[in-house]
């Protein structure tokens, strides 16, 4: 079982341009355990449509940096979509801070 902690989504991250091809780029931090062992500090960039409501915008969203062990990313995508919109919800600015755990079962594909 894989455990992923969502941390924090950093809103139109300030080491990416603003946009980017017509998208706002957010940073997803996260950590995740895998059979005990824990793997801080990861992230994955989001890309969400401009002009378009994030509540209801198709999400780009990329596979963890420094983590390439087995992972269910389907699965990560559909709770980093969850998590992100939840925060939208609540009026997302800047950096937006909630801790949040989900299982994941891992894959036997990347």
């Amino acid at each position: 079982m894989i455990r992923v902690i969502f941390r924090e989504i950093e809103w139109r991250a300030q080491d990416y341009e603003w946009s980017e091809g017509g998208h706002i780029v957010s940073i997803l931090n996260f950590d995740l355990e895998e059979n005990g062992a824990l793997n801080t500090g990861l992230s994955a960039r989001i890309l969400q449509p401009e002009d378009v409501p994030c509540e209801s915008a198709p999400l780009e969203i990329s596979r963890p940096t420094n983590y390439d062990g087995p992972f269910d990313f389907e699965a990560f995508r559909e709770a980093a979509a969850a998590y992100y919109r939840e925060a939208c919800r609540e009026g997302m600015s800047g950096i937006w801070s909630r801790v949040v755990e989900v299982e994941l079962h891992p894959s036997l594909g990347h």
